[in-house]
């Protein structure tokens, strides 16, 4: 056994006199050792040495770059396009709610882009506000002027919220040349001209949209319609055809029943009222609407089968006032208020003492002539304040057919006196009697409504616009624009209107023309705005100024007949007669005013 090694000593080190480092020393040691001169020199020493280090550096650099530029330009990219995407899914989906929101933030990240706007439109549409949708589709043709689809959608949209001088406005935007291979654009010139009562050309923009399609029901049902006004049989049977092709389509087939019954009722043809009626009444498009279409054509072609559907209504019928009164509302449209009078005594008497069946009950009394049963219907009752208004207008009417003035100027006298409380009251009390013939009471209450503030003063003033219109009334439709005008200073249509029947009168000639000239210098190309321009100029007796600026848009007084009345007075009015003679002559007088046929018949004169 080996005896142990003798352990070895450590050499002895000499203690100096420099101390430990403290923790603040050391803290400072570390940040110094990493200073950004010594981290980059032993960067780029690496770099030199390693390239397995170079590889992997560059790399890391480049794909950093590339997720910084996906960060600045492609996700907001990425959100602005998946923002659209969402929103044409969930438009397609059917849901709308959902839809709304993500055309909302289409718009928000990116407002110049008129492919969420054209969606806006769209959904504008399908939520029944028309008059949105063409906003909304004018301000994504606006953000891209040379983009003929959108200026034609636009025109669409316009003349679906009944805005025929802003739809020929949109289409007037569009080169000729895309107008021509666009069925979409000779149908809405098809539109505009049946609206205007022009069916020769009407039908000539329907039969171009159908070569430019083919067979579909877009073109053929307006075309059908057309041309059951032809007076050649071959015509009139070829738009027969072009409907019955159709009733059994989902999207056209209501419309082309509703128009084939209409026809069949107008010339009282039993077998057919009695064939479109059960089509219409079979089509899942059938609506309330359609109701006492059916119960007409019915009641007209075959008796028996009219009472046995009448039976059968009365006793689905019977089970609420809601349902009642809509029953005896149908019946008393079509003329066998009998029916509803002698149904109507089967109904519960506390029901039938409260609107809405106390009404449809007085409606029944009035149409019928039943005066006597009328006054004592509507007398010592109390159909509550949302109906009372419409009691005494009840009341009224049947003292004034019993020759009992005085009670009836009474009657009127409360009826007014509410009418100024209640524009709400005041222009459906107007409208309901202005069905009876009560014309010049009917457009009392609706000045008495229009005097009020809020949208109803405006619907009541649109109301006697219209009014005024069916008259030929250019006075009444002076005054009726200029109040709108001085409501709504800004609405560059209504503008147009209050120049127009001002200068027409002879009223506020100077404003006249400022707002002519304002709106023209807005829209320079308005073939409208041009027209009432240059009509201010010729009523002022300046007819050769007005036909320097009708001049440059000589080639379209043919499509505009508001061109065509300006050019024909101006050129009048520079005794080129011949020229305004063949203007002038084709026009419609029935489109016209009274006072405006005055001024034309003046001018040729002359």
């Amino acid at each position: 056994m080996k005896p142990p090694r003798p352990e070895k000593s450590l050499p002895k080190v000499e203690r100096t006199d420099v101390p430990f480092p403290s923790r603040l020393q050391r803290t400072k040691n570390r940040w110094e050792a990493f200073h950004l001169r010594t981290l980059w020199w032993n960067l780029l020493d690496r770099w030199e040495k390693g390239r397995r280090f170079r590889v992997l550096s560059t790399g890391l650099l480049t794909g950093g770059a590339l997720v910084a530029a996906a960060a600045l330009w492609g996700y907001p990219w990425w959100t602005k396009r998946n923002s659209i995407k969402m929103a044409r899914e969930w438009l397609a989906a059917g849901r709308i709610n959902y839809a709304v929101e993500s055309v909302q933030q289409a718009i928000e990240l990116d407002p110049k882009n008129p492919e969420p706007w054209q969606i806006a439109s769209e959904l504008a549409r399908l939520r029944g506000q028309k008059e949105k949708a063409a906003e909304y589709a004018h301000h994504a043709a606006n953000l891209a002027p040379e983009n003929s689809v959108l200026h034609i959608a636009w025109a669409a949209s316009a003349l679906r919220a009944d805005l025929a001088l802003e739809a020929e406005q949109a289409l007037s935007k569009v080169p000729l040349g895309d107008l021509e291979k666009s069925p979409d654009a000779q149908r809405l010139f098809g539109e505009l001209a049946r609206r205007k009562l022009q069916l020769d050309e009407a039908k000539n923009y329907f039969e171009t949209a159908l070569r430019l399609d083919g067979p579909s029901a877009v073109d053929e049902v307006p075309l059908g319609l057309i041309l059951l006004n032809a007076r050649a049989p071959a015509e009139r049977q070829r738009g027969l055809d072009f409907l019955a092709k159709w009733i059994t389509d989902r999207d056209w087939g209501a419309t082309a029943s509703r128009t084939l019954l209409s026809d069949a009722v107008s010339r009282d043809d039993h077998p057919s009222m009695v064939k479109w009626a059960e089509a219409l009444r079979a089509h899942p498009g059938c609506t309330v609407g359609d109701m006492p279409n059916w119960l007409l054509a019915l009641s007209r072609a075959d008796e028996t089968r009219f009472n046995q559907a009448l039976t059968a209504l009365e006793k689905d019928h019977a089970v609420n006032p809601k349902a009642a009164t809509q029953l005896l509302s149908w019946l008393n449209q079509i003329g066998r208020s009998r029916e509803a009078i002698q149904w109507m005594r089967t109904l519960p008497k506390p029901d039938m003492q409260r609107p809405p069946l106390a009404v449809a009950a007085a409606e029944a009394f009035r149409t019928v002539g039943d005066w006597h049963a009328l006054q004592l219907w509507v007398e010592n009752q109390d159909w509550g304040s949302d109906a009372n208004f419409l009691r005494w207008a009840y009341a009224m009417h049947a003292a004034r057919m019993l020759g009992d003035d005085a009670k009836a100027d009474e009657l009127w006298r409360t009826l007014t006196s509410h009418a100024q409380l209640n524009s709400v009251h005041a222009l459906f009390a107007g409208s309901t009697i202005y069905s009876w013939g009560r014309t010049k009471e009917a457009e009392a209450l609706w000045w008495q409504a229009a005097a009020q503030e809020g949208k109803i003063a405006i619907d009541a003033l649109g109301t006697l616009a219209r009014y005024y219109q069916g008259q030929r009334d250019a006075e009444g439709q002076y005054r009726v624009f200029r109040q709108l005008h001085l409501l709504q200073p800004q609405d560059a249509a209504i503008g147009n209107n209050f120049s127009f029947f001002a200068a027409l009168t002879g009223r506020e000639q100077r404003l006249a023309e400022q707002v002519a000239r304002a709106n023209l210098a807005r829209e320079p190309n308005n073939p409208v705005y041009v027209a009432t321009c240059a009509f201010n100029l010729f009523m002022q007796n300046r007819a050769a100024e007005s036909l320097t600026l009708l001049k440059p848009l000589a080639a379209e007084t043919h499509k505009s007949p508001a061109l065509a009345f300006a050019s024909g007075l101006a050129l009048a009015g520079t005794n080129q007669m011949p020229e305004a003679h063949a203007l002038l002559d084709g026009l419609q007088a029935q489109t016209l005013t009274l006072r405006e046929v005055e001024v034309i018949k003046t001018a040729l004169k002359n």
